[in-house]
């Protein structure tokens, strides 16, 4: 019975389509990395935010292989919270974050992932860039 519920906890697939920088479809789920906010791409009229495109081929880069996820929860959309790892990163919501192109979403993570944003604002990566040297 554990086994099966670690089982369903679960889920892997193949080059997932992308949707942005924080968003992949494994199968029929779509998953939101947990713990990482990326800037939003353009839909319908509203244009994206900086960064948007970068933060979009760097999960594209990222997933490319093997993808899994452990189900964290669920978001108010209904979609599969997930910590996730690939083929090229064996944490992928960190990889995120630390390449600049995304920020740690603390209201749910809680700090997990501080270090990693902090690494990429203190090498001014990504969307830190254009912020001042500390």
């Amino acid at each position: 019975m554990l086994l099966a519920l670690t089982l369903a906890a679960l889920i892997a697939c193949d080059d997932p389509p992308v949707h942005d920088g924080d968003t992949l479809r494994c199968g029929t789920e779509s998953v939101r990395l947990f713990g990482v906010d990326a800037p939003e791409v353009r839909w319908g009229k509203r244009a994206a935010q900086p960064f948007a495109d970068e933060a979009r081929q760097t999960l594209f880069d990222l997933t490319r292989g093997r993808v899994a996820c452990r189900f964290v929860n669920r978001d108010r959309y209904g979609r599969y919270v997930g910590k996730c790892w690939s083929s090229h990163s064996p944490d992928l919501n960190a990889a995120l974050i630390r390449s600049g192109f995304a920020k740690e979403y603390r209201r749910y993570s809680k700090g997990a992932y501080g270090r990693f944003e902090n690494e990429a604002r203190n090498a001014r990566r990504g969307l830190w860039s254009a912020a001042p040297a500390p």
